[in-house]
């Protein structure tokens, strides 16, 4: 067989359609056009139909794949001339000949068959992407909603707590002035603790790395260039926050309650254990909101918060000695709803009610594992 030289232009109508194979992710229209162009010009020249073709087809899966039908639609036109470049020694481009026709129309099921290969990939991508984009905001919502919860249980005790003693000071100020200090002293070291946690809590606002930016929606995304940028990053860890509270930081939570004449008896039962982070955390939580609806609700109640370690959970129990409705419907309560919720996020349960012999009881049953679940 013999070769045959090709002409220096067809050498350059080549280097143009592998050029434009090698920018196609970074502008695939542009691309695009080039290879159609080059391709026609190669064909035309005289070598005929052969891999100089792969260029165009390259660059339509690529248009198909990266961007939305209406930006690339238009350009298919194009195709006509590589279709009919082999023709031009013919009358009419040879339309008028059948086996023209026979030609064209397996070389039109192709490139249809291509691009709709390209409008496939795009589809998978995109809801990929979306479903990345959701995972995203559902986490950034659960923050935020943890978030939210932490400041209400540190808010809602710490209030409590100071207005419990302040009603201490205002009672004793004419009668005993002496057992003022100690009430003031509890409302400036309430205050202080909730402060450092509140400024613990919310520091993650004030984190660069904790600043999710949200793109415009897909559609507009893709309006605004042809490169891609699908997401890679990942919500941030939140590395570097105050460890959250637990059962360890219990006597400094009873502290301000028992200085104010209350009794909060804390009793623990079995061996205690390490327990998983989130689990300490609920724990803590439950106990503090239990006891801030004791000062809230029962008067001058006493309370007790027992401990008890067991194998595959740990159970905490608030019981006070009120007149039986310290934190009032258990149905509809938020304080119960918030402690229920705590118990059910760590796998647990909580249940909560008036004593036959009188006060309020509330009992949570957490887990040692980390599931999720919950009655």
């Amino acid at each position: 067989m013999e070769f045959t030289p090709l002409a220096p232009i067809a050498y350059l109508c080549a280097a143009v359609v592998a050029g434009s194979v090698m920018v196609r992710r970074f502008r695939p229209r542009i691309g695009f056009a080039a290879a159609t162009l080059g391709s026609t010009a190669f064909i035309a020249l005289g070598p005929g139909y052969g891999p100089i073709v792969l260029g165009p087809a390259v660059l339509l899966f690529t248009l198909a794949s990266r961007l939305p039908p209406r930006r690339w639609v238009w350009w298919t036109p194009l195709l006509i001339p590589v279709f009919l470049a082999g023709q031009l020694d013919r009358p009419y481009l040879g339309l008028l000949s059948l086996d023209t026709l026979v030609r064209l129309v397996p070389a039109v099921a192709v490139a249809t068959a291509i691009a709709a290969i390209g409008v496939v990939f795009r589809s998978r991508w995109v809801s990929s992407r979306l479903q990345r984009e959701e995972e995203v905001r559902r986490s950034v919502y659960e923050e935020r909603l943890r978030i939210a919860q932490e400041v209400h249980d540190v808010v809602g005790h710490s209030l409590s707590v100071i207005n419990m003693q302040a009603g201490v000071a205002l009672h004793v100020l004419n009668k005993r002035p002496d057992q003022i200090q100690p009430s003031l002293e509890a409302i400036r070291q309430t205050s202080k603790d909730a402060l450092e946690e509140l400024r613990g809590t919310l520091a993650v606002f004030r984190d660069p790395q904790d600043v999710r930016e949200h793109g415009a929606p897909v559609g507009d995304a893709e309006d605004a260039g042809e490169t891609d940028q699908r997401p890679g990053h990942t919500p941030s860890s939140g590395q570097g926050r105050e460890p959250l509270p637990g059962l360890d930081r219990l006597d400094d939570l009873v502290v301000g309650i028992a200085t104010a004449g209350r009794t909060v008896n804390v009793r623990t039962e079995g061996t205690p254990a390490a327990l998983p982070a989130a689990v300490d955390h609920a724990a803590y939580r439950i106990v503090q909101e239990a006891l801030t609806n004791v000062v809230r609700h029962a008067g001058q109640a006493d309370a007790t918060v027992l401990i008890r370690y067991g194998p595959t959970e740990v159970a905490v129990e608030i019981t006070d000695n009120g007149s039986g409705g310290s934190t009032g419907d258990p149905g509809t309560g938020s304080g119960i709803a918030g402690m229920r919720e705590r118990a059910r996020a760590v796998g647990g349960r909580l249940t909560a009610g008036p004593r036959p012999e009188g006060g309020f009881a509330a009992r949570a049953e957490l887990p040692l594992g980390t599931g999720r679940g919950g009655q």
